[in-house]
């Protein structure tokens, strides 16, 4: 073409549109909004290069993340976390970290008996069930408490995010017990002892 308008493709597309989700030339709450019923399977429109703000080929809770802290002028990194730990109950699950905590995106394998309650304590936290599946979002958690639940569940995805990347999780083991072997024992037996996380317990 002869002529594109400032900021335009001769196709009328934004030559940077970085975050601008909705295409209405400015980053805000809206591109957050858009971008969450995407990654929560409920919207199928969105411009791909305009949502995939860190241009890793995916749109996902790190996109989320990244436009949040443009609109909130968060700059300041030095408290990012770089590990977490995932720790599952029987009622609820919590996610504790070294550090701060952008956003949590999961996606939970269940029966048709679980139902889930999200933290309010989020600047997101929407969730979607279709069928047994049911995909979570929660951006800038203000707590540990991430979910309660009834039911049973198992975690098929998972990313967990700080201002910028991905973060290592430890993933959740439950409490058990192993059988007594040798049993019959004279004298001894050993069995194993399994906990969540790391600490001096009793039996």
């Amino acid at each position: 073409c002869t002529y594109a308008e400032e900021g335009y493709d001769c196709d009328g597309n934004l030559l940077d549109c970085t975050g601008d989700v909705t295409g209405d030339g400015i980053v805000n709450v809206l591109d957050i909004v858009s971008l969450t019923n995407y990654v929560l399977q409920t919207s199928d429109e969105i411009n791909f290069e305009c949502a995939d703000f860190n241009d890793d080929g995916l749109v996902n809770v790190l996109d989320i993340v990244a436009i949040v802290n443009i609109i909130l002028g968060r700059v300041d990194m030095d408290d990012d976390a770089t590990s977490a730990q995932l720790l599952r109950s029987d009622k609820a699950v919590q996610l504790s970290s070294d550090g701060y905590i952008g956003g949590v995106q999961m996606t939970l394998s269940h029966g048709s008996d679980f139902s889930i309650e999200l933290t309010e304590d989020a600047l997101i936290s929407e969730y979607n069930t279709v069928g047994n599946e049911t995909i979570l979002v929660i951006v800038v958690p203000g707590s540990e408490d991430l979910f309660t639940y009834t039911g049973d569940f198992e975690i098929i995805e998972m990313i967990v995010a700080n201002s910028s990347d991905e973060v290592e999780v430890g993933m959740p083991v439950e409490f058990s017990l192993s059988a007594a072997y040798p049993n019959p024992f004279n004298p001894t037996t050993s069995m194993t002892l399994s906990v969540p996380e790391a600490g001096h317990v009793m039996v």
